[in-house]
């Protein structure tokens, strides 16, 4: 791969995340695409090429999941985007649009994708399992949420490097 993000239409990711989820609530939605694009930065998106590892420096992941535009809000973070998609029915419409990449004939075309297709789901497969609420508090927990969220407000844009260095002391 050699694109800056492994998403670069979110679109597809909505949709990816959509059809993994049992219960695609909005707020699931929301924590899904939160915490997938923060144990990617921390993981893939944190390799050091430079140093002696298992990783190929010809084959490089990218450095993030998608493009970050999270927003701390009451519930926690949030992607205003998708969530202006949520109210105007446009996910819906998702329902047939999916990542090709990642479907199940054609991930095995090259083992980065087979690798994040299977990093999502393992981590989609846990996202599903914790109810909607358990996912706001487990995001509420994070410093990059806390140092800025201001109660009563919605639109405060949270730093993605302060997400990342969050979720590298996590991995």
């Amino acid at each position: 791969m050699t694109s800056e993000y492994v998403f670069e239409n979110k679109e597809n990711l909505v949709s990816y995340i959509y059809h993994k989820l049992s219960d695609p609530t909005p707020i699931k939605l929301q924590k899904a695409m939160y915490f997938l694009w923060a144990f990617y930065a921390a993981t893939y998106g944190n390799i050091d090429y430079n140093q002696d590892s298992e990783f190929n420096s010809e084959e490089k992941y990218p450095r993030e999941l998608f493009k970050p535009a999270f927003e701390a809000w009451r519930y926690g973070p949030v992607d205003n985007d998708v969530y202006s998609w949520d109210k105007t029915g446009r996910i819906a419409g998702f329902e047939n649009k999916f990542q090709a990449k990642f479907d199940d004939e054609n991930v095995e075309k090259t083992s980065q994708d087979r690798e994040i297709k299977l990093f999502m789901d393992d981590l989609l497969k846990q996202i599903d399992s914790v109810n909607d609420f358990g996912l706001v508090n487990r995001s509420h927990e994070d410093s990059s949420y806390k140092k800025v969220y201001k109660d009563g407000y919605n639109h405060i844009e949270m730093n993605p490097e302060d997400i990342k260095k969050d979720y590298i002391e996590y991995v």
